[in-house]
Protein backbone atom coordinates (compact mmCIF):
# COMPACT_ATOMS: atom_id res chain seq x y z
CA UNK A 1 0.00 0.00 0.00
CA UNK A 2 1.14 3.59 -1.13
CA UNK A 3 1.22 6.39 1.54
CA UNK A 4 0.39 9.62 0.71
CA UNK A 5 3.05 11.99 -0.96
CA UNK A 6 4.02 14.62 1.46
CA UNK A 7 2.94 18.50 0.64
CA UNK A 8 6.14 20.47 -1.33
CA UNK A 9 5.53 23.07 1.70
CA UNK A 10 6.90 20.20 4.00
CA UNK A 11 9.31 19.12 2.10
CA UNK A 12 10.62 22.68 1.38
CA UNK A 13 10.81 22.55 5.69
CA UNK A 14 12.96 19.46 5.67
CA UNK A 15 15.26 19.53 2.64
CA UNK A 16 17.28 22.22 -0.02
CA UNK A 17 17.91 21.81 -3.31
CA UNK A 18 21.91 21.53 -2.41
CA UNK A 19 24.19 19.06 -3.25
CA UNK A 20 24.71 15.97 -0.62
CA UNK A 21 28.68 17.69 -0.16
CA UNK A 22 26.95 20.87 0.67
CA UNK A 23 24.51 19.73 3.03
CA UNK A 24 27.73 17.92 4.64
CA UNK A 25 29.55 21.09 4.80
CA UNK A 26 25.97 22.28 6.94
CA UNK A 27 26.32 19.97 9.54
CA UNK A 28 26.29 21.61 13.00
CA UNK A 29 27.25 19.95 16.57
CA UNK A 30 26.14 21.90 19.68
CA UNK A 31 26.43 21.18 23.24
CA UNK A 32 22.87 21.48 24.72
CA UNK A 33 23.68 23.99 27.55
CA UNK A 34 21.79 24.86 30.90
CA UNK A 35 19.13 27.99 30.22
CA UNK A 36 16.61 29.10 32.29
CA UNK A 37 13.13 28.70 30.76
CA UNK A 38 11.93 32.10 32.27
CA UNK A 39 15.00 33.37 29.58
CA UNK A 40 12.35 32.16 26.77
CA UNK A 41 9.40 35.10 26.38
CA UNK A 42 5.99 33.19 28.02
CA UNK A 43 7.87 30.99 30.44
CA UNK A 44 8.59 31.03 34.14
CA UNK A 45 10.79 28.55 36.45
CA UNK A 46 9.59 25.64 37.91
CA UNK A 47 11.52 23.27 40.50
CA UNK A 48 11.22 19.90 38.29
CA UNK A 49 12.10 21.16 35.13
CA UNK A 50 16.11 21.68 33.87
CA UNK A 51 16.25 23.28 30.84
CA UNK A 52 18.76 22.81 27.62
CA UNK A 53 19.35 24.90 24.80
CA UNK A 54 20.99 24.42 22.20
CA UNK A 55 22.74 27.86 21.17
CA UNK A 56 24.03 28.29 17.53
CA UNK A 57 21.93 25.03 16.55
CA UNK A 58 20.07 26.38 12.51
CA UNK A 59 17.16 26.04 13.78
CA UNK A 60 15.53 26.65 17.86
CA UNK A 61 16.19 23.38 19.86
CA UNK A 62 15.50 23.08 23.91
CA UNK A 63 15.67 19.50 25.56
CA UNK A 64 13.50 19.70 29.28
CA UNK A 65 14.26 17.45 31.76
CA UNK A 66 11.45 16.96 34.34
CA UNK A 67 12.27 15.16 37.44
CA UNK A 68 9.77 13.74 39.52
CA UNK A 69 6.93 16.10 39.26
CA UNK A 70 4.63 15.76 42.03
CA UNK A 71 0.96 15.78 40.78
CA UNK A 72 0.14 19.35 40.35
CA UNK A 73 -0.53 22.11 37.73
CA UNK A 74 2.19 24.15 36.95
CA UNK A 75 1.15 26.99 34.74
CA UNK A 76 4.78 27.64 33.90
CA UNK A 77 3.70 28.43 29.84
CA UNK A 78 1.25 30.82 29.39
CA UNK A 79 -0.83 30.46 25.81
CA UNK A 80 1.19 32.00 22.90
CA UNK A 81 2.30 31.59 19.29
CA UNK A 82 4.94 31.62 17.04
CA UNK A 83 5.13 33.15 13.10
CA UNK A 84 7.13 29.68 12.03
CA UNK A 85 5.80 26.09 13.10
CA UNK A 86 6.74 23.95 16.16
CA UNK A 87 7.18 20.24 16.77
CA UNK A 88 6.66 19.26 20.87
CA UNK A 89 8.34 15.60 21.79
CA UNK A 90 6.85 13.96 25.04
CA UNK A 91 9.03 11.36 26.25
CA UNK A 92 8.24 9.77 29.49
CA UNK A 93 10.35 7.79 31.31
CA UNK A 94 9.00 4.38 32.87
CA UNK A 95 7.58 5.48 35.69
CA UNK A 96 5.23 8.16 33.50
CA UNK A 97 4.62 11.26 32.42
CA UNK A 98 1.79 13.34 32.20
CA UNK A 99 2.10 16.57 30.29
CA UNK A 100 -1.06 19.28 29.93
CA UNK A 101 -0.96 20.62 25.91
CA UNK A 102 -3.49 23.52 24.97
CA UNK A 103 -3.91 23.73 21.46
CA UNK A 104 -6.26 26.69 20.46
CA UNK A 105 -9.74 26.16 22.91
CA UNK A 106 -8.89 22.27 22.78
CA UNK A 107 -7.30 20.83 25.98
CA UNK A 108 -5.45 17.54 25.61
CA UNK A 109 -3.53 15.41 28.44
CA UNK A 110 -0.87 13.51 27.61
CA UNK A 111 0.43 10.56 29.38
CA UNK A 112 2.07 8.92 26.52
CA UNK A 113 5.15 8.89 23.89
CA UNK A 114 3.47 11.83 21.58
CA UNK A 115 4.80 13.93 18.98
CA UNK A 116 2.62 17.49 18.60
CA UNK A 117 3.28 19.48 15.47
CA UNK A 118 1.83 23.41 16.29
CA UNK A 119 1.20 25.16 12.61
CA UNK A 120 2.30 29.10 12.73
CA UNK A 121 -0.45 31.32 14.50
CA UNK A 122 -1.58 28.60 16.53
CA UNK A 123 -2.40 29.59 20.35
CA UNK A 124 -0.37 26.61 22.25
CA UNK A 125 0.74 26.17 25.81
CA UNK A 126 2.37 23.00 27.67
CA UNK A 127 2.42 22.73 31.45
CA UNK A 128 3.90 19.35 33.42
CA UNK A 129 1.06 17.76 35.82
CA UNK A 130 3.37 14.77 36.82
CA UNK A 131 5.95 12.55 36.81
CA UNK A 132 9.35 11.99 34.60
CA UNK A 133 10.79 12.38 31.06
CA UNK A 134 11.46 15.00 28.12
CA UNK A 135 9.41 17.43 26.50
CA UNK A 136 11.64 18.25 23.43
CA UNK A 137 10.99 21.91 21.89
CA UNK A 138 11.76 22.39 18.13
CA UNK A 139 10.86 25.60 16.31
CA UNK A 140 11.58 26.62 13.15
CA UNK A 141 11.40 29.96 13.17
CA UNK A 142 15.30 30.77 11.78
CA UNK A 143 15.00 34.59 14.29
CA UNK A 144 14.31 32.32 17.34
CA UNK A 145 17.75 32.66 19.55
CA UNK A 146 16.61 31.62 23.46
Amino acid sequence: MMSAPIPITTLNLLTRSISAEERFDEAVLCANVPSPLSAVAFHQDVECIRRFFAAGFPVHLAVHRVDSAEPARRDYTALHTHDGPEINLILPDPTGLEYRIELGSSVHHVTTSTSIWIPPGVPHSANVVRGSGYLVAVRFDRGAAT
